[in-house]
């Protein structure tokens, strides 16, 4: 009972590590704000979109394979500009 209630856990962490944002601030390659981006739902995947969304002026954000974003809260995702494929900061 040990073994299934640990492993249950350690998916369920590792499952949570993957797709941990809900609002993705998606980085230019130089490191800079470009938008914010959301589909509404905590299962982002926020490094594959942030490779392919543009800001408001629709410039691309960044191709870099290298970290493209970072976590936002609820508080940056409504202050910050938003990406053009993005939806609105849904609680």
């Amino acid at each position: 009972m040990v073994r299934i209630l640990t492993s249950a856990i350690f998916l369920l962490a590792a499952s949570m590590t993957v797709n941990a944002c809900k609002w993705c601030q998606c980085l230019r390659d130089d490191g800079s704000h470009c938008c914010v981006y959301t589909t509404g739902n905590s299962n982002t995947d926020c490094q594959t979109m942030c490779q392919q969304v543009h800001d408001a002026s629709g410039n691309l954000c960044g191709s870099s394979s290298s970290l493209n974003y970072k976590c936002a809260t609820l508080p940056e995702c409504n202050d910050r500009s938003h990406c053009r494929e993005s939806h609105a900061c849904l609680t």
